[in-house]
């Protein structure tokens, strides 16, 4: 993907897109420098060679320390593959490592979970899509936001002070406050997902959980059970878990209390979830929705997401009167998924990639 000009891999370009070819368009790619704070960053711009201002698409990247192709587990590259389905219908792409993150995936962990928060990304975002608007190679008056989860509040905040934008794509929107969506996480997903393994769970039970095949959403949320667990070696209940003190988890009476007061620290200064504290985050999409009703906005959302609820989109859809485009059997990378509980960023399926392409080209600007 890096470095010098590539051949696309898709050789038919969409009726309406920005140029119409029969075979395959050279792609470059432009390397940026970005000064995110006291870090210094990097980007790319891909752009397809034989298009001379290309629309261009800024996708924004979702929680955690993604680099700028979304590799999410070493299972996909979400931002990879739709730059590369883009590239190949004419539109130019801009994405990025987010702050204190290198492009192999790497990053300062302790920097990113201490001294990063929403605002900040925002900013960095905002350098980004500069950048973009000021390429040679791309039409400045065509130029789109998508953000993917927590980036979607990022697209949101940034298209409220770029009216000149031509559109906003949202992936899996974030649509209530943080702590909220963590906690539909908890008992939409990991709950649920806990109860098939018993009502009463003790070390081996909760090992036979973090092995039995569920996703990211599903597990995750015994490492808070079990603190241990995170090394595979322990995974005895943490007492913030056991208030009867019989060294297990009983799923319906003490999982929830006991995530109600993890979270009471995990959004403490220094903390992990400190990051979307009430004063580090930005306004939820759907809080945002009245600003962004100037913009066409499409989202895309899968009925088997296990990071945000389905419910959200819907909502934010109403609310924006907006273009939705619901996928059943996805998750939330819009990889196919068996199950909810089994929601883990498979690669991105081909037919959001399509809607996607079809909605841009339905939505450039006439000249």
């Amino acid at each position: 993907m890096r470095g010098t000009a590539i051949l696309a891999a898709v050789g038919l370009l969409l009726g309406g897109a920005a140029t119409a070819q029969a075979a395959p368009a050279a792609v470059a790619h432009e390397q940026f420098t970005f000064q995110f704070g006291d870090f210094t960053g990097g980007g790319q711009l891909d752009y397809p060679t034989n298009v001379q201002h290309a629309p261009v698409v800024v996708l924004i990247p979702g929680s955690g320390p993604e680099n700028r192709d979304a590799n999410v587990l070493g299972k996909s590259h979400i931002f990879a593959d739709i730059s590369d389905a883009l590239t190949a219908r004419g539109f130019a792409v801009m994405r990025y490592d987010k702050r204190y993150v290198h492009p192999d995936g790497t990053a300062d962990y302790q920097s990113f979970y201490s001294k990063l928060d929403l605002p900040k990304m925002l900013d960095d975002a905002g350098q980004v899509l500069a950048a973009a608007e000021a390429s040679p190679h791309v039409d400045p008056h065509q130029v789109f936001l998508y953000g993917w989860s927590e980036g979607s509040t990022v697209a949101a905040a940034l298209a409220t002070k770029h009216p000149e934008l031509a559109g906003v794509a949202f992936q899996g929107p974030v649509a209530q406050d943080w702590r909220s969506l963590f906690t539909d996480q908890a008992t939409r997903v990991a709950q649920p997902y806990l109860k098939t393994f018993g009502q009463v769970l003790g070390p081996d039970d909760l090992k036979r959980a973090v092995k039995g095949g569920g996703g990211l959403v599903a597990t995750e949320y015994i490492g808070f059970v079990a603190p241990g667990s995170y090394n595979g070696t322990d995974y005895t209940v943490s007492p913030t878990f056991d208030a009867n003190g019989d060294g297990k988890l009983d799923v319906d009476t003490e999982f929830l209390p006991g995530l109600e007061k993890t979270f009471d620290t995990a959004f403490q200064p220094g903390n992990p979830f400190n990051i979307y504290g009430p004063d580090r985050a930005l306004p939820s999409v759907l809080d945002q929705a009245k600003a962004l009703r100037r913009f066409p906005t499409l989202i895309l959302q899968g009925g088997r997401d296990a990071n945000v609820p389905p419910a959200g989109a819907f909502k934010l859809n109403a609310a924006l009167h907006g273009s939705l485009r619901f996928y059943p059997a996805l998750g939330h990378s819009l990889g196919r998924t068996p199950s909810l509980f089994a929601d883990d960023f498979q690669p991105i399926d081909q037919r959001p990639l399509t809607d996607l392409a079809c909605w841009l080209s339905e939505h450039l600007r006439q000249k």
